[in-house]
């Protein structure tokens, strides 16, 4: 078979033999005489396209052996071969301008690049430096982009031992034969089987989106090109958004952001504590109005469309009282809430019997011995509720 991916990067369209169709687990392959669909490899996710009129949906190679694997078999013999260009050139895009980014960063702060994979909208490599200040990266992608718009030279080419002991490889080759350089020019030598661009300024430009310390170093996101572009498209429509709907200026934006996240954060606190004001004043109530069982109020309550953390509160509340003891009930639509609370002062194992409640509306939640909650079916809500009050007064009795 003949790989000519490594040759031309460049091709989009060509004619091949079909040599072999096989099939497995649900999974058809082609192989061909000759092919320049690039398997995935390296970081670089593999070409789609078309063999024939039959789609590709991802190319690998196994034992020397590249096999693309179709919707279904291609009719014929001979088959015509479309390689979907953009995804190809995008790979491109993002593969060589990694090899700038990982070539800067070695010369800069000494850090290799331990891995690289190219995702469906972002590129990453792990490099061995911890970590990078906003002022670092920002140095990186002035050097990247200032190398990239040099239209510096980049070809690929096999190697024997004797060229290779020659050149300044920024890694070791991981095979020992068939060694595949790609140089750009005066720049980086790097041992790569992936597809590149002809030239740096075919990248168009290289931005560093995101970094963060990692186990391994720091981990960089990233994106070239047309993605690039696509990237900051999108943010420039989420400034001229924020713009308009704040009637701020670009630069200003930051601060009146902030200011009103922290007019938001004290209107919270305002709203919590008032909330929980209003919850304490009505947990005293169902305290007053509640049954006496045993010397213990037992405060029994059902309710439709109550926020759940509200119901806990409530609970909470309710059982800060002295000898209490609260079953809440709660239905929101097609769930329903339950808590099973006692005071401290209470003598009653609530995660001993709440198993057996949320078996009865099927339902799942746990808890402690003092406070229990969980959720289930609302159709059964009542029952679990009337189930944790027979358990309940069982217990009182045996005090």
């Amino acid at each position: 078979m003949d790989k000519l991916f490594y040759e031309d990067s460049y091709v989009k369209e060509f004619e091949a033999v079909i040599l072999k169709r096989e099939e497995k687990d649900g999974e058809k392959t082609v192989v061909l005489d000759r092919t320049y669909f690039y398997p995935e490899g390296g970081g670089q996710p593999s070409d789609t396209g078309k063999i024939g009129s039959k789609s590709v949906i991802k190319v690998y190679e196994k034992k020397g052996e590249v096999y693309h694997v179709v919707e279904d078999f291609p009719e014929g013999e001979r088959v015509h071969c479309v390689i979907d260009w953009d995804r190809r050139f995008d790979h491109m895009q993002q593969h060589t301008g990694q090899h700038l980014l990982s070539s800067v960063l070695l010369k800069k702060y000494g850090a290799d690049t331990e891995s690289f994979s190219i995702g469906e909208n972002s590129s990453h490599i792990t490099v061995t430096k911890e970590f990078f200040t906003e002022e670092e990266i920002h140095e990186v992608e002035k050097e990247v982009n200032g190398l990239i718009y040099k239209n510096l030279a980049v070809k690929s080419y096999f190697a024997d031992e004797k060229l290779i002991s020659k050149l300044p490889l920024r890694k070791k080759p991981q095979v020992k034969e068939n060694i595949r350089i790609v140089e750009i020019e005066g720049i980086d030598y790097s041992p790569c089987g992936g597809t590149h661009v002809k030239n740096t300024g075919e990248i168009g430009i290289l931005k560093i989106k995101k970094w963060e310390r990692t186990n391994k170093g720091a981990r960089l996101e990233f994106v070239c090109g047309f993605r690039a572009l696509e990237d900051y498209q999108k943010k420039n429509s989420l400034v001229n958004f924020l713009t308009q709907v704040l009637s701020e200026k670009e630069e200003g934006i930051a601060e009146h952001l902030q200011k009103l996240l922290e007019d938001y954060r004290e209107a919270k606190r305002e709203v919590n504590f008032l909330k929980e004001k209003i919850l304490n004043e009505e947990a005293e109530n169902l305290v007053k109005k509640s049954e006496l069982y045993g010397g213990i109020h037992i405060v029994y309550s059902l309710y439709e469309g109550r926020d759940p953390e509200d119901l806990k509160m409530l609970g909470k509340f309710v059982t800060a009282e002295s000898k209490s003891v609260a079953i809440l009930g709660n239905k929101r639509g097609d769930v329903a809430d339950i808590v099973v609370a006692r005071s401290y002062d209470v003598d009653i194992v609530v995660n001993g019997f709440f198993k057996e409640v949320l078996r009865t509306f099927d339902g799942k939640g746990g808890g402690s011995a003092q406070f229990c909650q969980g959720g289930g079916s609302p159709s059964r809500l009542e029952l679990a509720m009337d189930k944790a009050l027979k358990f309940v007064i069982e217990e009182i009795n045996k005090m």
